[in-house]
Parts: structure tokens; C-alpha cells; sequence
């Protein structure tokens, strides 16, 4: 089957977000780059409320924005507060008086200049402040809005939401600095290192009843089947998890074209999979949804082993 790349949207909020963070300092990094080398997209595993996320729990994207970026050679100064703290305005403002700070998670719900922001509520995001102007923040919002405006009211509200997967609150990351320069040998090789160990990380969590991995893709498949997904499960699938995760895998499948035939086509594979998923989903096609989901738990072994399989010098 003839492979053709992805061009356009997709939900890349933090690696979109940490691209436009470097080209702030001259440094061309491509979005999909961040998003691969950080690790976080790899994997899956079943929530405590039984949704199928296609990433790494072991991780999250506030370690895989740092880790991308180590990997890629710079350092960035990220900071982040204690549950209940109050927003660090006076820290914000002196940091933004040296260059753009990015931040997040912020909570979707909150962020008035999206017309749809009433619907997102909950949902975790990443953009990049430019400026404060008085009692308003300029900002880019990789989800489609740059240079909009957002209040100091409606900026700690949505910054100070507690997220389950990340331990503190009003985390940013400002004034990146290249100390490295690796090249493309050695980010790939980095970035391998860094794949086999957080998958290693992530299987310790194999003892919470096949919760990760091909087991949990598994599970889903057969509640697919049956039909037993919520509206708002449903909606999961088809407008988030299922299209972000075939845009990674594309990226993936190009991360590994020359350095692993084998892993790049089975991320191919994958994005094929869930492209045709998501389809299937939509159109409540419940049996072959189904279906194409177990055929991605199956993919999903085959790249744990291959991936496993890695040797390092």
C-alpha cells in the first residue's frame, strides 16, 4: 500500500506549543520530532474510569516536553508549584520580560476566547504566552488561535486545575538554551534508549490485570463490540484518541524509516488501524470497530517485542 505523509491538524498541543517555545530562540524543530522523541505517545493503557488512552502511563506530557527537549540538546528552565499555591504572577511576569513562557496543563474549559470552550471543559492543554498587557495575556494556542487574549482570571483558573497525571500545578517552561548539538545519529539513538526503558517502565504495570499495553487495547475491543461505550467514551474515541494516535504513528513511521524498517512499518501499520477504527466508530458500526480495534492490540505486541528487541552498544 503506497504511504503518503499527513499534512495537517492534528491535537499536538505540547509539541506544538514547545516548537513555537524554540523558534522563539531561532531553532527550527518540527512538532512531530518533539512528539516522538518525548516517548509519551507510546503505549497504551485502560484509565481507572476504563478509557483507552494510546500513551505511555508511566509518563506524562509535562516529563515528555523536558525529556524531547534534552534529547534534542537544549536545557529550558521549567518550574512548577504545589496543589493549592497561588498563581505566581510576579514569577510569570519576570519571565516573560525575557521571552515566551509556555505553560500548561490548562484546563480547556476555561480558555473564554475558544467559541467551543464550554464543551472542552476538562480537557488538558498547552500554549504559549507572548505578553501580559495590563489584566490580559497574548498568547498563541496551537489549537487554532493565535494572538488572542486571555484574562488573569480566566488564566488561574485554568492553570490551577488539578490534572490526575501531573503532581503540580502552574507548571511552565521558559528561556530554552541549546547546550548541545547531536546529530541525527545520535538523537535517534537517545531516543531509542529512552522508547526501551519507558516501555519497560510502563510494563510494571502489567500486574494491574492487563491494564497496558495490547491487553488493554484488547479489552476495549471486545466492550466495542458489545456496544457499551457512553456518548461521551464514544466521543473520546472519534474526535481525540483515535485520530492523535494515527498522526503520531505516521510520525513514528517516519522517526523509524531508516533506522528500523521493521518498527516504521508496523507503526504504519497502526495508523491504519486506527484510522479505520475511528471510521468504523463514527458510523456506530459496532462489530467492525471492534474488530480493527483487536487487530491493533495485535499490532501493538508485535511492536512491544520488536521495540524490546533493541540492542545498544
Amino acid at each position: 500500500m503506497m504511504k503518503n505523509n499527513y499534512i495537517g491538524n492534528a491535537a499536538y498541543c505540547y509539541a506544538n506549543s514547545a516548537a513555537m517555545l524554540l523558534a522563539s530562540i531561532g531553532e527550527k524543530v518540527e512538532p512531530g520530532l518533539l512528539e516522538v522523541v518525548g516517548g509519551f505517545s507510546l503505549g497504551a493503557f485502560l484509565a481507572p474510569n476504563n478509557i483507552l488512552f494510546f500513551d505511555n502511563c508511566s509518563l506524562s506530557p509535562d516529563f515528555a516536553v523536558t525529556k524531547a527537549l534534552n534529547i534534542l540538546g537544549f536545557t529550558v528552565k521549567e518550574v512548577a508549584y504545589d496543589r493549592g499555591s497561588r498563581m505566581p504572577l510576579d514569577e510569570l511576569t519576570a519571565s516573560l520580560s525575557k521571552g515566551p513562557v509556555m505553560v500548561g496543563p490548562l484546563n480547556m474549559g476555561k480558555l473564554n476566547y475558544n467559541p467551543n470552550y464550554k464543551a472542552l471543559e476538562g480537557s488538558d492543554h498547552y500554549v504559549l504566552l507572548l505578553d501580559l498587557e495590563g489584566e490580559e495575556l497574548l498568547l498563541h494556542d496551537p489549537a487554532g488561535f493565535p494572538n488572542v487574549y486571555l484574562g488573569l482570571e480566566q488564566l488561574e483558573e485554568a492553570w490551577r486545575t488539578e490534572f490526575p497525571w501531573s503532581e503540580k500545578v502552574y507548571r511552565s517552561w521558559h528561556q530554552p538554551e541549546r547546550v548541545e548539538h547531536p546529530d541525527r545519529a545520535e538523537i535517534d539513538h537517545r531516543a531509542c534508549v529512552w522508547f526501551r526503558s519507558s516501555l519497560i517502565e510502563q510494563n510494571k504495570d502489567k500486574v494491574n490485570g492487563g491494564r497496558t499495553g495490547a491487553a488493554a487495547i484488547m479489552r476495549k475491543s471486545e466492550q466495542i463490540r458489545l456496544g457499551e461505550l457512553s456518548d461521551n467514551e464514544w466521543a473520546h474515541y472519534v474526535y481525540f484518541t483515535l485520530p492523535v494516535g494515527a498522526r503520531r504513528a505516521e510520525d513514528y513511521r517516519l522517526f523509524f524509516e531508516k533506522i528500523n524498517p521493521a518498527l516504521s512499518a508496523l507503526k504504519h501499520t497502526q495508523s491504519l488501524q486506527m484510522g479505520a477504527c475511528q471510521s468504523r466508530l463514527v458510523s456506530r458500526n459496532w462489530d467492525e470497530a471492534g474488530r480493527w480495534m483487536s487487530e491493533l492490540a495485535e499490532t501493538e505486541a508485535r511492536l512491544e517485542a520488536e521495540i524490546m528487541k533493541m540492542k545498544f552498544d
